[in-house]
């Protein structure tokens, strides 16, 4: 990934909750103050979302920067957070302003004042995984130019109405499996590719070749190394938990033994023991720092590694969905060619009888020009469009009325067609006109699926490589936390035992 060259810092400078009335009733939410530079712009959780939604969309082979998982105020989210990874609330709370977050009573979604620390150490913790998220696109060019992450930066653009508006709408609602992988923003209104089938995973049941497929075979050895690394990853969660833990109650622990050392001084009189006093006062305050310092300088980079790894696995399946919806195209395409083969001789042959019927009852009028050909000018790609858009939006208005179908079908039992030539053309023509769509739809997936099987595998090797600097990089700041712990724990003993 190409990164831009730039000093300048994305920051969330403040959160804070901000109200909206809907429906009768108070609705509370936390705004996030966003600043770049002289510029500053107020967005909420959702727009977040909205934002990575849209990037996602624009560019499908990329690995997006993830952001903290979704959760409600109510959900005791903090809670969940920092027991299942090692997060010390108290530590949260003295290392942020958590005064700039104002926690109501009690909220609209009915939270209670005794959540009111965990609600604040979500917030904190989501302004700076939000930062993180922001400064990770800003350094990448492709997705920095992007014109979302622009509008999203502009204060006087209201995002959710700019991505839901008539332009940027079909991105934002269309499937990411109906999107070109190489130019989705040209191709919002290409039927090719907005008629395409939507994969499930269930479907590779359907193609047990797949699993013998080179792309495959690289997924699964890839994800045999983060199923690795996610165990490991886990157990120093687990592990990090306790001592932070222990950590917490030693601090208090001490912190006891120090009052009382104060105590004892005063009895004795002695300088020595109200100086070892103060001394383990100050541990306590060493400890605290440390129990900060890898809250947020370690357990927050696990987190976010932990999610890059989720949005790892996306872009695989992601992949892996495309292959199977090329399948599909192309067993559907099989089977729509045969069956057309079988209407194309029948057709030929009604041809036949009826070129000699003409012939009989226009003897004079020339020879006879059988044909074992059907020759009728071909389907362009502007009436294939021009087809599949009339079919996908000119619906009847009774369509979704409840019945109309099958009577419809009762009085054709007993109707005759007034037509069954044109109905046999019009028949045949449509299916001419399926096996077309198949055809092109076929090509251009395959010309797409090499494109984003080389993409992909290409991202993905760049990720394990910055995922393992990273992994290195957190195991040094956890050392160096320990390590600072330790010499100014030891520059107080000595400070002491001096004097």
């Amino acid at each position: 990934m190409e990164n831009r060259d730039s000093n300048l810092q994305i920051k969330i400078i403040d959160a804070g909750k901000s109200s909206d009335s809907h429906s009768h009733q108070l609705q509370n939410y936390v705004v996030y103050l966003i600043q770049l530079g002289t510029v500053t712009v107020k967005r909420r959780y959702s727009e977040f979302e909205a934002l990575r939604k849209c990037l996602k969309k624009e560019f499908p082979t990329l690995i997006i920067p993830p952001i903290p998982e979704k959760q409600s105020l109510k959900s005791n989210i903090a809670f969940t957070t920092t027991n299942s990874f090692g997060f010390a609330s108290s530590a949260l709370s003295n290392t942020e302003h958590n005064n700039s977050v104002v926690v109501p009573n009690k909220s609209s979604d009915g939270t209670r004042p005794s959540d009111s620390i965990p609600m604040a150490n979500l917030v904190e913790y989501r302004k700076r995984m939000l930062a993180a998220f922001l400064n990770k696109i800003f350094k990448v060019e492709r997705l920095a130019e992007s014109r979302f992450f622009l509008n999203f930066l502009d204060p006087e653009v209201s995002f959710l109405d700019y991505v839901t508006n008539k332009e940027n709408n079909p991105l934002y609602r269309t499937s990411i499996y109906r999107l070109s992988p190489s130019r989705p923003l040209e191709n919002l209104e290409n039927q090719l590719y907005l008629t395409l089938p939507i994969p499930s995973s269930a479907d590779s049941h359907l193609f047990k070749e797949l699993s013998e497929e080179e792309q495959f075979q690289k997924f699964v050895s890839f994800e045999a190394k983060f199923i690795k690394y996610e165990l490991v990853l886990s157990n120093i969660s687990k592990l990090n938990k306790h001592l932070m833990k222990h950590i917490g109650e030693l601090s208090e622990e001490i912190s006891d033994l120090g009052s009382s050392f104060s105590q004892l001084s005063l009895i004795q009189d002695s300088t020595y023991i109200e100086n070892i006093g103060r001394l383990f006062e100050r541990h306590k305050l060493l400890l605290s720092a440390l129990n900060s310092s890898i809250n947020i300088g370690f357990m927050d980079k696990l987190m976010e590694l932990k999610h890059f790894s989720i949005t790892c696995k996306g872009l695989m399946e992601y992949n892996r969905k495309k292959i199977i919806q090329y399948k599909l195209i192309e067993k559907d395409l099989y089977n729509t060619r045969s069956r057309y083969k079988r209407y194309e001789v029948e057709e030929i042959r009604i041809r036949k009888i009826d070129q000699k019927m003409e012939n009989v009852l226009h003897k004079g009028d020339g020879g006879s020009h059988e044909n074992d050909e059907i020759v009728d000018p071909p389907i362009t790609d502007e009436e294939l469009q021009t087809a599949l858009y009339s079919k996908s939006y000119n619906k009847p208005i009774y369509g979704k009325i409840p019945g109309v179908s099958k009577l419809n079908n009762i009085i054709l039992k007993y109707v005759s067609d007034p037509n069954p030539d044109e109905t046999r053309r019009t028949k045949f023509y449509n299916l001419k006109l399926r096996l077309f769509q198949l055809e092109r739809q076929y090509q251009i997936t395959q010309q797409d699926l090499g494109l984003i099987n080389s993409a992909v595998m290409s991202e993905l090797e760049v990720f394990h490589n910055w995922f393992k600097e990273e992994l290195r990089k957190l195991v040094l700041a956890y050392n160096k936390f320990f390590k600072e712990y330790f010499m100014k724990s030891r520059d107080s003993w000595i400070e002491t035992n001096s004097d």
